[in-house]
C-alpha cells in the first residue's frame, strides 16, 4: 500500500509549492473533517483490503494450479518418453525379425542351390503334393516306373546273356572247325 502512495521527488519545484513547504503548513495536522469523509475513506481502505486479500487468494490459487500443470506436464513428458522408448523397441524388434527372415531366406537359397547342384536343377511341381494322397499316388507311379525299369533290366540281362552265349557258341564252332 505504501508503494502506491509513495511518489517520485520533483526536481524542479514551482515557487508556490516551495513557499508552501517552507512555511511548514503542509506538515501541520489538518483539522478533522466531517465523519462522512472518514467513513468513505474507511470504506475505500476496507474495499482495497478485501480486493488485496482476493488478489492474494487468486495468486495462491494460480500458484497451486501452476504446480498442478507442472505435474501434468512432467507426467506427459514421462508418458512421451515411454511412448518413444516403446516405439523404438517396436522398430528394433521389426528390424530384428526382418534381418532374421532375410538371413533365413539367404540360407534357404544357399541350400537350394547346393541341392540343385547335387541333384540337378529340379524345378518340379511341388505344389501338387500338399496332401498324403497325392504323395502316395506319385509314389505309386514312381513304383510302377521302377518295376518297368527292373523288367527292362531283367530283359537286358537275359538278352545280354543270350548274346554272349551265341558269341561263345560261334567261337566254339569257329575254333572247332
Amino acid at each position: 500500500m505504501l508503494e502506491l502512495i509513495r511518489q517520485k521527488t520533483v526536481r524542479a519545484r514551482s515557487s508556490a509549492l516551495h513557499t508552501y513547504l517552507s512555511e511548514k503548513q503542509a506538515f501541520e495536522r489538518a483539522s478533522p473533517g466531517p465523519a462522512v469523509q472518514l467513513i468513505a475513506r474507511d470504506t475505500f481502505v476496507a474495499e482495497t483490503s478485501i480486493k488485496l486479500e482476493q488478489l492474494v487468494i487468486e495468486v495462491k490459487s494460480l500458484g497451486r494450479d501452476l504446480q498442478l500443470v507442472k505435474g501434468d506436464i512432467s507426467e506427459l513428458r514421462d508418458e512421451a518418453a515411454r511412448s518413444r522408448r516403446f516405439s523404438e523397441f517396436i522398430d528394433r524388434e521389426y528390424k530384428s525379425r526382418t534381418s532374421k527372415l532375410d538371413e533365413l531366406s539367404r540360407r534357404f537359397d544357399y541350400l537350394k542351390s547346393r541341392f540343385d547342384a547335387i541333384d540337378g536343377n529340379s524345378k518340379g511341381d511341388y505344389q501338387a503334393f500338399r496332401d498324403f494322397e497325392s504323395v502316395s499316388r506319385r509314389l505309386t507311379e514312381l513304383g510302377a516306373v521302377e518295376r518297368s525299369f527292373r523288367d527292362v533290366s531283367k530283359r537286358l540281362k537275359i538278352s545280354a546273356a543270350l548274346f554272349l552265349a551265341s558269341i561263345v557258341g560261334w567261337m566254339i564252332m569257329l575254333f572247332a572247325s
